[in-house]
């Protein structure tokens, strides 16, 4: 396929497929704000509010929180500059954003600065209908940066503040985990802390975690979930760097829970994982068979003198952790499905971003053809680049056993390296200033929004438009990696197919639609999705915030 440039070229290319023709009647409706310039550097975040307030943040090095509210009729409502006492509003650049959170119709920010190389976690709680700052806490602080970092199969001991929010609860648990090179009066024991929160934003309880400080002194921070008051679960990679023999376990999985009125945590331990590399998971609880799912992945899993990445799904008792079964992730379905029509002749290699689980105890698992490359020359300003390419969508039974599949053509490159499970970090609002050149920041953009509703899935990303039909070959493609080109496209998902539909009209050659995925926010139950919306007209480009009914 060539690249066609001409208006007549373009209107034909994007109708040419009956596959994904559609009629009026299944756009959804969209409302849109009053337009303003697009964001440059820094961050930005859109909360929809269980009140029906939504709040748009933008981070500003200059500014600092800019806060802009609308109310459920989408009407403008304030807007409010934030700068707190305790943390440094000029120090953007150096600031991690570990969560922002809508609970008790509160905008609630967890961000973390260094301050004389030490992380502190700082708590901004922000008034959900004017933005003003109604309260700012530290919440923590960790040892100093400057001590040694600890590698074990290429799973870093963490040093850093993690939180986790139950949206159904307003419950949320912070992790501090201090994992540089043990020092000499340092114990292993008290080197990880837990702390549990009510929607109130009091503190519930707090204790030390660890696995087995002396057979696994160093930890590393996988994922963790919140149920209510009740529980909290924990995932974890326990490493020994001292290991005298490559048979000797230096790095394994360990599942944790916390219960309500316990004293420790109880641990599972999964023996297959061990010495597997760069470990990542994603813990899901089904309250409606008591169950805990995790899925796990890792660059090696020691089957083979080369490398072979591998996902495993686990079920477990979510009461006593007990390990019912685990096998691993196929995506046969997906390449039975990409080999008919979309020209693969191999199968489909994506790596799992997310791990969503069903009532039911069924699941589904999103995935997404990811490889890193070096670009070459010395003028590179990040020479580090991530292929984000073909989606894949596999639907699996409560045992883990994949039932359908589906995938879909996407072709982007990202500055920097992703990893696995990406999308979970996302969705809690987690950032760090990945490009300080304005225009090499396309982080926000990239990927793809997964939205299920009752009557179908949709699924939206950017791309070259002009290189999204499926009659193409991978080496027709061009991939996009800036936004001069880009536009959103949103595919209606159902039992019976695949369509493609254009939410904000279609494109012309010189006029296109773009959104910022990483800003977005999405209400399953009210089928409501809110994303920042860049308008370009020629050289011209205006943003918005815009509503998108499903």
């Amino acid at each position: 396929m060539k690249y066609l440039r001409t208006g007549m070229g373009l209107f034909f290319l994007l109708f040419a497929s009956q596959s994904y023709a559609q009629t009026p009647s299944q756009v959804p409706s969209v409302q849109l704000s009053a337009t303003f310039p697009e964001p440059g550097e820094g961050f930005d975040k859109i909360l929809l509010l269980p009140g029906g307030n939504t709040c748009y943040l933008h981070f500003d090095k200059k500014q600092g929180i800019v806060a802009s509210l609308y109310d459920a009729k989408r009407a403008p409502l304030a807007t409010e500059a934030v700068k707190g006492q305790l943390w440094d509003a000029s120090g953007l650049n150096d600031t991690e954003i570990d969560g922002i959170f809508a609970i008790n119709d509160q905008v609630v920010i967890f961000l973390q600065q260094l301050v004389k190389y030490k992380p502190n976690l700082y708590r901004l709680i922000l008034d959900g209908s004017t933005g003003k700052l109604v309260k700012e806490d530290k919440l923590g602080e960790l040892p100093t940066v400057l001590h040694r970092d600890v590698a074990v199969q290429d799973n870093f001991a963490s040093h850093d503040f993690h939180v986790s929010l139950d949206a159904g609860t307003g419950y949320y648990a912070v992790a501090a985990f201090a994992g540089g090179e043990l020092q000499r009066k340092e114990s292993p024991a008290e080197r990880v802390q837990i702390s549990h929160y009510g929607p109130d934003h009091q503190l519930i309880r707090q204790r030390y975690f660890t696995v087995a400080e002396n057979d696994y002194p160093y930890l590393a921070y996988l994922d963790m979930l919140v149920s209510g008051g009740d529980k909290i679960y924990l995932a974890t990679a326990a490493l020994n760097n001292s290991r005298k023999s490559s048979k000797d376990t230096s790095a394994l999985v360990a599942l944790s829970v916390w219960g309500k009125g316990e004293n420790n945590f109880n641990h599972t331990l999964l023996p297959y994982t061990t010495n597997f590399t760069d470990l990542h998971a994603s813990l899901q609880y089904v309250s409606g068979t008591n169950t805990l799912q995790a899925l796990i992945t890792t660059a090696n899993n020691q089957t083979a003198k080369a490398p072979v990445p591998a996902a495993y799904i686990n079920y477990l008792d979510a009461g006593t952790l007990a390990l019912n079964s685990y096998t691993a992730l196929h995506s046969d379905k997906i390449t039975a499905f990409a080999q008919e029509k979309m020209k693969y002749t191999s199968p489909y290699n994506g790596q799992p971003q997310a791990l969503i689980a069903h009532a039911d105890g069924s699941s589904t698992i999103l995935m997404e053809s990811m490889s890193i490359f070096a670009s070459t020359g010395s003028n590179s300003w990040n020479k580090m680049h991530t292929n984000l390419n073909d989606i894949g969508v596999t639907e699996l039974d409560a045992r883990g056993r994949e039932q359908s599949g589906y995938g879909l053509v996407k072709m982007q490159v990202a500055n920097g390296t992703y990893e696995p499970l990406y999308f979970q970090r996302r969705k809690k609002g987690q950032w760090i200033f990945r490009n300080r050149i304005q225009v090499l920041n396309t982080t926000p953009y990239l990927s793809y929004d997964y939205l299920p509703t009752a009557k179908a899935t949709y699924i939206i990303f950017n791309d070259y438009l002009a290189y999204l039909d499926q009659g193409g070959t991978f080496t027709d493609k061009k991939p996009m990696r800036y936004l001069t080109e880009a536009n959103t496209v949103c595919y209606r998902c159902t039992p019976t197919g695949q369509e493609r539909l254009f939410l904000f009209g279609t494109p012309e050659t010189f006029k296109g639609y773009y959104c910022m995925l990483g800003a977005s926010d999405f209400d399953e139950k009210k089928g409501t999705y809110a994303t920042l919306m860049i308008t370009r007209k020629g050289e011209e480009k205006k943003a918005c915030v815009a509503w998108v009914k499903l």
